[in-house]
């Protein structure tokens, strides 16, 4: 299964990558939404799930970058990690899209994961978990 995980804290970006990559996940990194959609773009990257923090820094957040990386890839499947759960009350999360808050434990992060690659399919529900992961705050590892 192809990840490609969007998150503009390098330290971060690694450990989400290096847990992944533990788990037989093949991972591209980036560090921005314009990075990613280069990648989309040029055909260097076509993954199954994106991972992707909200707040991206400068340019495109996390909800925006999911739209124009739909727009290019229809069946992607979108796990979204985030600090400020509150920039996720008015979104509705589909059946293909997963929110992990930070800080958050490895376990959450896969738990996510593992539930999009039951199958999603952009119409239907892939499982009973709720699209809401919420977590105590445990720092990852």
């Amino acid at each position: 299964m192809r990840v490609l995980v969007v998150e503009d804290e390098p330290l971060i970006r690694m450990l989400v990558c290096e847990l992944l990559e533990d788990e037989e996940y093949t991972c591209t990194q980036a560090a921005d939404a314009a990075e990613a959609l280069a990648l989309l773009d040029r055909g260097l990257c076509r993954p199954d799930i994106m991972v992707t923090d909200f707040n991206l820094g400068p340019g495109l957040n996390g909800q925006a970058l999911a739209g124009q990386a739909l727009r290019r890839l229809p069946q992607l499947a979108i796990t979204f990690i985030t600090g400020n759960s509150r920039a996720f009350d008015e979104y509705p999360l589909r059946s293909w899209e997963r929110l992990v808050v930070k800080p958050f434990l490895d376990t959450d992060l896969l738990h996510a994961i593992s539930s999009l690659r039951l199958g999603h399919d952009h119409g239907r529900p892939v499982s009973s978990l709720s699209p809401r992961l919420q977590t105590e705050p445990v720092a990852m590892r």
